[in-house]
């Protein structure tokens, strides 16, 4: 698997926010799937456009895990 892209690939890409979900615990025992959003203008302010998302460590507010995943968030577009 490949590394991600950096915060500032995302921004260049339309992307408005990153989306940290959790991942702590199998999902057929329930899992946390505990899910939040960043504002990627806040993300850029406290690590730089050239972190890559791979690079960011996250631990989960509700089940302490630190198996977390980031991903860049696309709003909808305007009319479609």
């Amino acid at each position: 698997m490949g590394s991600k892209i950096t915060i500032g690939e995302a921004r260049a890409a339309g992307a408005d926010s990153l989306l940290v979900s959790c991942a702590g615990a199998p999902v057929a025992s329930g899992g946390c799937l505990h899910k939040s959003k960043i504002a990627l203008m806040l993300a850029i302010g406290l690590w730089g456009e050239h972190r890559r998302l791979d690079d960011i460590r996250f631990k989960c507010s509700k089940c302490g895990s630190r198996q977390v995943d980031v991903r860049p968030f696309y709003p909808p577009s305007a009319g479609r």
